[in-house]
């Protein structure tokens, strides 16, 4: 007996054309039971070996007023001092600090936050997907820019130990 798992073939096509003119190595993609990795290159390192992710939540909206994405940055993670912590992209899509255009940001550099506080927003087809903290911290850089195409692993945000 094989185990049937429903694609929807609109969503994958739409998938699949976003992926065709975007620069990246490794991209994945869940969905209920679907999970899907695309990977272009040589991937370093074991491919089983994954780096823990940010919690993510995904919500739709309805509000298509973003601003137009620009091209992703190459970025390596900046090396962590002590008791700092990077927060990376969960996945490829659209960086937005702030709910909506026009609000204030997230967080800032010099805001305390906490593991569920929410940093920032990717988008990727039309979902937003929020980015949590996942530790207690105060952050100390921002590393990605409004509107800015970022790739699964890049770096966000730096965030240091908090001070007793």
């Amino acid at each position: 007996m094989t185990d049937r798992v429903d694609i929807d073939l609109e969503e994958l096509a739409a998938l699949v054309e976003l992926l065709r003119d975007a620069d990246f190595s490794e991209f994945r993609y869940e969905n209920r039971d679907v999970r899907i990795v695309v990977r272009r290159g040589e991937v370093a390192g074991d491919p089983t070996d994954h780096a823990p992710a940010s919690a993510t939540s995904a919500t739709t909206s309805s509000d298509g007023a973003r601003p137009a994405p620009t091209t992703a940055t190459t970025a390596t993670a900046p090396e962590p001092g002590p008791g700092e912590t990077v927060v990376t992209a969960p996945l490829l899509g659209t960086f937005y600090g702030a709910p909506k255009p026009g609000e204030p940001p997230f967080v800032q550099v010099g805001n305390r936050v906490g593991p569920d506080s929410v940093l920032c927003i990717v988008e990727v087809m039309k979902l937003m997907n929020s980015v949590t903290a996942g530790v207690d911290g105060v952050v100390t850089a921002v590393h990605a820019s409004d509107g800015e195409l970022v790739e699964f692993g890049q770096p966000l945000f730096t965030l240091g130990a908090v001070d007793a």
